[in-house]
This record gives C-alpha cells, structure tokens and sequence, in this order.
C-alpha cells in the first residue's frame, strides 16, 4: 500500500471516527493553577557572546538532495540585513493590522493559507479582495486542496474567480481533485505522492515588489476561530501569533510565493485539456458578457457586525529594527531548511529555550537538541495543547508519548552537573485566576532563544511539518522582540497551563483507558503515513 493509499484510509476513518466523538474541556485539576507563573530573570548576554549561526551564509544549510533544484534561490535571496518587526499578540490584532494593510494596498495583494474559508471574517476579507481587483491591483491568492471543502466557502472562491482574481491550490466547485489526483502521463510536474503533502504556509504580502512592501508571517489561517471573532464560543476563540514585517525580507516572501504560484501554474499545464484555468478563461468570458452570478452566504449578523468592529481598529504596532532570515521549506523538493534553523538555534542557546508549538510530536534530533542544552545548563520550556484544547486532540495524545523520555533528561548527569532542566507544559485555556474556560486552541508556533533570538512561523515540531508540508518561518535577533515574546509566554500563555509531571508522564506513555489508547493507535496512524 502506499503513501497516497494509506491517506485517503486514514482520512475517511477519520472522518467517520472524528464525527462520532463529541469534545469537550473540562477543567484541570483542583489546585493546579494555584501559583501564578512568573517570567524569570534571565541577564542580557554580552553582544560578541555567542554568534548566532542561523544567520550564516547559505553554504551553511544543507541544500536540496534533488540535483534539479540544488541551491537555486531556494534559500532567502537577501542577505540578513536589518528589518522592521512588530509582533501582533492575538488574533483580533492581527485581524486589524491584515485589513489595514489591504486597504493601503497600491500594487498587488499576495495571500497564502491553509484555510481560507468563507464565514464571517474570511468572507469579510474577500470582499475587500474583489474591491481592490476592481481598482487594478493584482490579487493573488493560494490555499490548500485538503482543508476548504465547505460549500459556502466554494461558492466564494467561485465569486473571487469570476471576478477575476487568481486563485491556485484550489478551484471552486471541487475541481481542484483535477489537479490533486495523479494521473499517469498527464501530470509531469505533480509530486506523485501530493495528497499527503499539504501547503500549511501563512503568508499575506501587501506591495510586495515594492520599497514599501509589507507583510504578515505567523501561525494564523483566515476563519473566525483564528481572528477570535467570537468570544462567546471558547473552543472557537484562539490564540496565535503573527508579526508584522517590513524591508527586504518582504522580497523573499514574494519569491518564495511566486515560486508556489508558477508551480500550480505548470501542474495545470501538465493536464492538458484537463488544464481547469481553460475552463476558467471560458467561464469568466461568459459571465462578463451575460453577467456575473450573485452569491448568497449564511451568517450570523452578531458576528458580521464584530468582524466590521475588528476591521475598523488601529492597532498600535511598535516596529523594532532586526537582524532577520525568511526561511521556505518545501520537504517535497527535499527542503528542510526550517528544521536546521531550529537546530542551529538549539546549538547557540546558552541559558533560555522557549517554545509555544501547536502540534508536538518531537523527532529524536528535536529530542537530542534538548538533551544537549540542557547538559549545558539551559533551561527548556516546552509548551503545547492538551488533548481537551487540541483541535486534533489524538495528536496530543502521540507526543504525549514522547513526554517520559524528555522529562528523564532532567536525570541524566550532564543535567544535575550543569543546573539545567526541561519542563513540559499543556494548554487547557483556563486561567489560573478564572472559573471557567476562556480560551480555546492554541496554534501559535513560535520559539525564544536567550531572549535574544526568535523564530515565529507555521512550523510546527511534528512529522508533517518536518517531512511533509510547506512552511514558512522568520528568525530575527532582537533583545527588545525576543525578550517581549517571552513575556508573553510566560505571563499570558503559561497563565492558561499547567505543568506535565513526570508521573504523568509515565502514565501517558503507558496509559491504561481503553478509549484513550484507542484514540493514540488512531493518531498514530498519521505518523505512519511518513
């Protein structure tokens, strides 16, 4: 059986498995929020302590293992040069800030996601799409096949269609499986195993090719749960993280989206008559001759009028000079580069790792980077869903079988020698201040290094984004950013947890519910789709 085979299994189990469980959150354990957790003291290294090889020359990352593609641009194109960088602490914030960012939009509008679906705010957004189309701008948009199969977000991607605007991944109407299913001898251009290797990029570039160009990098798709629209649903209420960024980083962003873009393009050349932009040329030359379909959606005015609320906020954006990489990893063309970034910073850290990862199935090279900074006395701060706020909460119970060995680390000898220690903390979305659940997922996925060095992307620590799935991410050196971000962590983000034991541990590696062990084989039937 192979990789595409094995997928489409497990995604109709899914399915079928998934539509019969009911989630819910419950509360952690009495007690467990008792102590308010508190941002340690951490001093400012010196300046020449320890250069950071992340941002070395590209001769440092290993390169594609495909002799057709090599280096060729697929590291960033510009050199780690000085960039400006705000961080957008939640999704509402980043709501206003994309929207602001379209509506100064001059040039051209470049817009990638996961999920782009059509509910309140991403309906909200495709307007403002098709009203900047109608002004001249270039619209552009890419999403991925697997992830917008609702009908009404169909009928808008069809509305942007045939307004004119581009949109590669996906075509309305369920025609993207054309271009998604292999078929031999017409499609020269398709990886053959593509279904099980999804566009999980985030990207939203504004005037892109211009000096004033600007964008959004972060863990953030376009629906209501990412942008908190609404706070009355906790479970669909998330917290995430973007930043905002401007200067020559802009440009590779551009890059690496073309180079997605072009590539779509050639997958549909490959299909001949097959090719579905043909179709498209038809269609839209039909409608603008007898006019164009009016589409009607289904929404909850409560929700459109906060979605408007949101779009009309400023948010105060404190832009910071820093030293930044973009980096495009596409493990289906052999890129990895993302995976060494964290590495190399793993390797430079000397005191402080924090990380704030959605999806956490450590590799063992994740796992020895752990155990080699804490032999050197650092201190590693792991922090991920639980099962009761993971969107996918089987997945929490796979990592969970990694916990028991992470936490023996702080046993082995290097680690009582050199004072440091790992900790593993999960998210339930109760503060330990608050009666009740007032957060839902978290999906932000980022990392701080020394509150020195940071990465914030769409990567999470797991099989898919390792192997499988394109991703973007941005590394920036900044003690003002950096030391602001762990602030987050550890005041907000912690707030919200509570730390794994190591008897926990044991017993998640072992565990003993019928259901639960049930649920675990399910989840890992994704790990073995690699």
């Amino acid at each position: 059986m192979n990789t595409y085979q094995r997928f489409l299994i497990t995604f109709t189990v899914a399915a079928a498995l998934l539509g019969c469980m009911q989630k819910t959150v419950v509360p952690p354990p009495a007690g467990e929020f008792a102590d308010k957790p508190s941002i340690p003291p951490l001093e400012a290294l010196s300046p020449g302590s320890r250069p950071a090889p992340v941002f070395g020359p590209p001769q440092a990352y290993a390169g594609s293992p495909l002799d057709q593609v090599g280096r060729r641009s697929l590291f960033g194109v510009h050199s780690p040069t000085f960039n400006q960088i705000a961080l957008l602490k939640n999704g509402d914030e980043s709501f206003a800030a994309r929207v602001h960012l379209l509506e100064k939009a001059e040039t051209s509008i470049r817009i990638q996601a996961l999920i782009f679906w059509g509910d309140e705010s991403g309906l909200h957004i495709a307007k403002i799409l098709k009203r900047k189309k109608a002004e001249g701008i270039d619209v552009r948009v890419i999403v991925d096949a697997a992830a917008n199969l609702g009908w009404q977000t169909q009928w808008m991607y069809f509305d942007l269609k045939q307004h004119g605007i581009e949109v590669q991944g996906y075509e309305s109407l369920y025609l993207e499986w054309i271009n998604e299913i292999p078929i031999p001898f017409l499609s020269p251009a398709k990886d053959p195993e593509a279904p099980n290797h999804r566009y999980h990029e985030k990207m939203w570039i504004v005037d892109g090719e211009t000096d004033r160009g600007a964008a959004v990098v972060g863990g953030l798709n376009i629906a209501n749960e990412y942008f908190r629209v609404d706070p009355s649903e906790p479970s669909r209420f998330w917290r995430d993280q973007d930043i905002i960024v401007k200067g020559s980083i802009v440009a590779d962003m551009v890059t690496a989206f073309d180079r997605n873009f072009e590539h779509f393009l050639k997958i549909k050349e490959s299909r001949g008559a097959l090719n579905t932009d043909l179709y498209w040329q038809s269609t839209r030359e039909f409608l603008d001759e007898f006019g164009k379909l009016t589409v009607s959606y289904t929404t909850r005015p409560d929700l459109v009028e906060r979605v408007k609320t949101m779009a009309r906020m400023k948010p105060a954006l404190n832009y910071v000079n820093a030293r930044s990489r973009f980096f495009h990893n596409r493990p289906r063309l052999g890129e990895s580069y993302i995976q060494q970034a964290y590495l190399k910073l793993f390797d430079n850290a000397e005191r402080e790792i924090i990380i704030c990862n959605a999806y956490f199935i450590p590799s063992a090279d994740f796992i020895d980077a752990v155990r080699d900074a804490v032999s050197r006395g650092v201190r590693v701060i792991i922090l991920t869903n639980s099962p009761e706020t993971n969107d996918l909460p089987e997945l929490t119970m796979v990592g969970r079988s990694y916990y028991k060995t992470i936490l023996s680390i702080n046993a082995d000898a290097g680690a009582k020698q050199s004072g440091g220690n790992v900790q593993i903390w999960e998210w339930y979305g109760w503060r330990y201040d608050q009666a009740q659940q007032t957060e839902g997922t978290i999906h932000a996925k980022y990392a701080v290094f020394d509150r020195r060095y940071s990465l914030v992307g769409s990567y999470n620590l797991d099989p898919r984004s390792e192997k499988l799935n394109s991703e973007t991410a941005v590394v920036f050196e900044s003690d003002i950013l950096s030391t602001e971000l762990a602030q987050i962590f550890y005041e907000n983000d912690l707030a919200y947890s509570r730390r794994v034991t190591p008897k926990e541990a044991s017993e998640y590696n072992e565990p003993t519910d019928a259901l639960y062990k049930l649920r675990k084989e399910f989840g890992s039937l994704f790990e073995s789709l690699l």
